[in-house]
């Protein structure tokens, strides 16, 4: 048995994939002992600062339970929190635990980030950490550890290169999931066991990174940092690998209800696609599933293939509603008419479709903001609409935008700055101009179909509501209200209302836009 014992914390997510392989590779690759820890669940814009006795409970257990490395893994709204857990640890531990940082923002941002913690990942960390380990484990120096920038006790701070990003994902062990060796620390209280056993939605990836490199999102920031040669940053998994983790889930979760694909896109070739339809209909065809696409690639061929194989919605990305905008703004090669193409298709299809939209954009015209309601009003079939406040990430291209046009500065970038606590998606009590509210609210409007296409018009066309949006914000909410009390009757019909999604979603004021 190997001595070396791991504690991988995932910040505010128990479905947490990236700290699931992570502890999966260190204990089926390794041998090693590595438990797995999820720090506070996330709510819907209700984020809550950790409690004094939550952090007491995290480093009595690291304390009690001997642990030698601390990995926490974290998005950049998490920063300020994993300064505080490490700044615990330290605290009342010492140099008898070294803790490490990776995710998406220690990546980012390593040069912020080790001046807070002993090591930081930067971009994959499967292979990086069964060698940091290993060294660990055979007393050799680590201070060269490639994808590592290691901070040494008299200051010095190794910035090792990154690695070729990994080909083969098929290679990777699944992610860990199920068994005592799990903790959640949430409402002042420790847990054992693995919460995500007992969820109906399961999730997965097909795929790694993404074709696109829209400003707005993590993929345009990552890609700086896997330049050309360091491997393709869009891989992809097999369908058997695919189908073998499917099988395992089903096993671990016997509440298992319906599968959603987290991949950024859904965007595979032909072939990929057939095999992948024959396979999953033939094993999963009772597990419903949902995916994430973008209106370029959605081709109606396709998409039967799809939904005869038990594909059940959508969610795509429209983000805005003039070409403008999609181009200038947000760097995105989809097109208003493709928006529109995809549309006709569902006509036919009839799947349950979310369009993802963002608003609160300072670089969005007055004309842009009025082209997307007429987007949102020429759609003909029916869909759901998930409304994103632009939310300003490390080194995103429209991060740069901003700040170069003046709109923000670096207090409004997610680390510094923490939007999504209370603003992920978007809840009607966050300030904005009138302007924006009266738009927000024909937003929230255009998708009710026991509302009037005839009167939401009058109301779009009225100088009234346009000097009055507070009123009219609160008519659309409880047009909201009414809409997803439906939606929650429909799921709770289909069995697929859970706890869990209660208590992520559950606030009527912060409840998101369908």
């Amino acid at each position: 048995m190997k001595l070396t014992r791991c504690l991988m914390i995932g910040l505010y997510g128990i479905e947490n994939s990236g700290v699931r392989h992570l502890t999966s590779m260190l204990k089926q690759r390794g041998g090693y002992r590595a438990d797995l820890m999820f720090f506070k669940d996330w709510r819907h814009n209700r984020v809550e600062w950790p409690t004094e006795d939550e952090y007491g409970l995290l480093v009595d257990l690291i304390e009690r339970e001997g642990y030698h490395l601390v990995g926490l893994s974290f998005g950049s709204p998490y920063y300020r929190v994993a300064i505080e857990v490490t700044k615990r640890i330290k605290e009342r531990l010492g140099d008898k635990v070294l803790v490490i940082w990776g995710g998406l923002h220690p990546t980012l941002t390593p040069e912020h980030c080790i001046q807070h913690t002993d090591i930081v990942c930067v971009g994959e960390g499967e292979y990086p950490l069964l060698d940091l380990v290993g060294r660990l484990e055979d007393g050799r120096s680590i201070n060269d550890v490639p994808n590592m920038w290691i901070r040494e006790s008299n200051g010095t701070i190794h910035r090792n290169p990154v690695k070729e990003l990994v080909t083969s994902l098929d290679d990777l062990t699944f992610r860990e999931f199920g068994g005592d060796d799990k903790f959640l620390i949430d409402n002042n209280l420790l847990t054992r066991g693995d919460p995500l056993v007992h969820h109906r939605e399961y999730r997965i990836f097909a795929s790694r990174g993404c074709p696109y490199k829209c400003a707005y999102c993590y993929n345009s920031s990552l890609r700086a940092i896997f330049p050309e040669g360091k491997g393709n940053y869009h891989r992809r998994r097999s369908v058997d690998n695919v189908m073998a983790e499917l099988r395992l889930a089903r096993q671990k979760m016997p509440n298992m209800a319906w599968v959603k694909f987290d991949d950024d896109t859904f965007v595979f070739p032909k072939k990929w696609l057939q095999e992948f339809a024959e396979k999953y209909k033939a094993e999963f065809g009772d597990l419903p599933w949902d995916c994430m696409m973008t209106p370029d690639v959605a081709r109606i061929e396709n998409l039967r293939l799809l939904k005869d194989a038990g594909l059940r919605g959508v969610q795509m990305g429209i983000e805005a509603g003039s070409d403008r905008e999609q181009k200038e703004v947000y760097d995105r090669t989809s097109t208003v008419a493709q928006i529109l193409a995809f549309d006709e298709m569902n006509l036919e299809l009839g799947l349950d479709v979310k369009y993802d939209v963002i608003i609160d954009n300072p670089l969005a015209y007055t004309s842009d903001k009025d082209a997307l309601f007429q987007l949102l009003m020429d759609l003909k079939s029916p869909y759901k609409i998930y409304l994103y406040s632009l939310t300003l990430y490390p080194k995103s291209s429209v991060t740069e935008k901003m700040l170069t046009a003046g709109y923000a500065t670096e207090s409004d970038v997610e680390g510094f700055a923490t939007k999504s606590f209370r603003q992920f998606r978007v809840s009607v009590d966050w300030q904005r101009s009138n302007e924006d509210k009266f738009y927000l609210a024909l937003y929230m409007l255009v998708n009710k179909q026991f509302i009037s296409r005839d009167f939401i018009w009058k109301i779009y066309k009225s100088d009234f509501w346009r000097k009055h949006p507070d009123l009219l914000l609160e008519f659309a909410q409880g047009a909201n209200l009414v809409r997803m009390t439906g939606i929650a009757a429909e799921m709770a019909f289909r069995g697929e209302l859970s706890l869990q999604k209660v208590r992520e979603y559950g606030n009527i004021r912060k409840m998101i836009n369908q």
